[in-house]
């Protein structure tokens, strides 16, 4: 399996980043490579605070939600 991570940053505070995994279809890699680009664009378009530095796509890991 296949994720797609943006690495994001706050206009306001260029040096306050984080990441999101948004969704996108498919699960292999050449679906995220063909995807990514455009899945970033949209999901900027809908966060206009944030900026996006980079994105990449990685074998899914599992994540902890916090408590």
């Amino acid at each position: 399996m296949i994720e797609l991570v943006l690495t994001v940053c706050l206009l306001s505070s260029p040096t306050t980043c984080r990441e999101e995994w948004p969704q996108h279809a498919g699960d292999s890699l050449t679906s995220c490579m063909t995807q990514g680009q455009f899945r970033a664009a949209e999901w900027a378009s809908q966060h206009p605070a944030y900026r996006v530095a980079e994105w990449r796509c990685q074998p899914r890991i599992a994540r902890q939600t916090p408590t």
